[in-house]
């Protein structure tokens, strides 16, 4: 089985989950229920990966469970969150209007804040902040900047979650900011 494949396949089971998690309500409650979610990931898994063998699909549903079962990941499922985003915004640039047009895997909108946060695949993840790829950064700061347009009153939080470890990288206001400027001024 190719490496892209797998993680590839690993973020379809996700993204099935994650299309009725928030939506549908499910809670820190609800998500106990291990067994429950790992049938229903298995039966999704089937349908999305059927070049895989058991072990490879065991596998992913393991993965995918992990990081689904990792209280450091509760915020992004929680009741009102939502799955696969469109996200469409213009920027001002030194050379003229940006247009920022993409899909934010998980956005939660709360009282105070908004937490955008992007699905990252790669093998081996980064595990240092400074080891992640300048242009997943730059994804997220113009996605952030987008949402700040749109939530002016809110901070707007952005973060990479690495499917592989499973790990939650909230990226600090500062590198984003760092990361917008490049982008609008280049």
């Amino acid at each position: 089985m190719a490496l892209s494949q797998s993680a590839g396949a690993e973020r379809r089971c996700l993204d099935t989950y994650q299309r009725t998690a928030g939506e549908r309500g499910d809670s820190s409650m609800a998500r106990t229920r291990g067994a429950h979610r790992a049938a229903r990931d298995r039966a999704a898994l089937a349908i999305n990966a059927a070049d895989f063998t058991a072990a490879e699909c065991e596998s992913m549903v393991q993965a995918v469970c992990r990081l689904l079962n990792d209280l450091r990941f509760a915020e992004l499922f929680l009741p009102g969150s939502r799955a696969e985003v469109p996200i469409v915004g213009r920027l001002p640039g030194a050379n003229g209007t940006i247009t920022v047009s993409g899909q934010v895997d998980r956005l939660v909108v709360a009282e105070d804040a908004v937490l955008l946060a992007d699905y990252k695949t790669n093998r081996p993840a980064p595990r240092r902040m400074e080891d992640v790829p300048e242009p997943y950064v730059a994804q997220l700061a113009l996605y952030r900047a987008v949402l700040g347009q749109l939530y002016p009153e809110k901070a707007v939080r952005a973060a990479l979650v690495w499917t592989d470890v499973p790990d939650l990288m909230e990226m600090p206001a500062a590198r984003l900011d760092a990361a917008l400027t490049r982008v609008t001024c280049a």
